[in-house]
């Protein structure tokens, strides 16, 4: 969100002073300037000078980017003259949430599972590998960054504006009924498209070079989550990324599904979107 005149003065001074816009939160939308008495319009972009030089401010940005930008990035990463909307700096800034949320929520889920749901008898399977654990952690550590570069460019495709994805119910001429209808159709579009890009990984043409690794944990633990070749992760979290430029899908369904990685969800948690990322937070999340 960016500043508009007089009203937001105060609460902006901080903001002003590093020169950047104040994020937009959809709270702002009805407040009126008490000097000229019209509303501001958050579809408009405003010109704020800061130091004799016009910053611009996208007027709605995705949460998870305005967020990182207005209390991180801005202030203490990117200089002043580098806009928030600049589609390079927008991509540098997702790449580095994707993969920092990525890893967060791996390595909290996995260990959660590990420790409270996994039954460590398994463990004593005579196909459970030696030094199992630390290779399923490496693997998925190698191949994470890896699966985050495809899915940021699907991400920065969103925040740039060209997904279906929407904000309000009204939005839509069904409503409610869309909305439930979308979650459906989601599940399974989802579902469905997994299992076929699924058995066309069990190919003979490219089992081998690129699914077979992730078979090598016959007795997997949940570190083994994210254990791909970053082509087969990304290619099975696809279905989560395509959908919402196929089909209109309200923001919030979409990031009720947060998996854990660029590349494939965490079987705990479901699957990420502009705020997905944290999907596409992270379907790399």
């Amino acid at each position: 969100m960016s500043l508009a005149s007089g009203w937001l003065a105060a609460p902006a001074a901080r903001s002003v002073r590093l020169g950047y816009a104040l994020p937009d939160f959809g709270c702002l939308a009805d407040r009126r300037d008490p000097q000229s008495g019209t509303a501001w319009a958050p579809e408009e972009p405003s010109r704020q000078l800061v130091s004799g030089r016009p910053i611009l401010s996208r007027a709605k940005m995705d949460l998870v980017l305005s967020i990182a930008d207005y209390y991180f990035f801005t202030p203490y990463i990117y200089p002043a003259t580098w806009p928030e909307d600049n589609i390079f700096r927008q991509a540098i800034t997702l790449l580095i949430v994707t993969n920092l949320g990525a890893f967060i929520l791996y390595f909290f889920f996995a260990t959660l599972s590990y420790y409270f749901v996994y039954d460590h008898l398994l463990m004593k399977h005579p196909q459970f590998l030696k030094n199992q654990v630390s290779r399923e952690i490496t693997h998925s550590v190698q191949s994470m960054p890896w699966m985050s570069i495809p899915t940021v460019l699907l991400f920065l495709l969103e925040v740039r504006g060209y997904s279906r994805l929407y904000d309000g119910i009204g939005e839509f001429p069904y409503g409610w009924f869309q909305l439930v209808a979308s979650v459906l159709s989601f599940l399974f579009f989802t579902d469905m498209l997994i299992y076929w890009i699924h058995r066309g990984l069990h190919h003979k043409l490219v089992y081998k070079r690129l699914h077979k690794p992730h078979h090598i944990w016959k007795i997997p633990t949940p570190f083994a989550s994210h254990a791909f070749h970053p082509l087969d992760g990304f290619l099975q979290s696809l279905p989560y990324h395509i959908y919402p430029f196929i089909f209109p899908l309200h923001k919030d369904p979409d990031r009720s599904c947060i998996p854990v990685a660029p590349g494939r969800p965490h079987p705990i948690t479901c699957c990420s979107s502009r705020s997905r990322y944290m999907k596409r937070f992270f379907s790399v999340i």
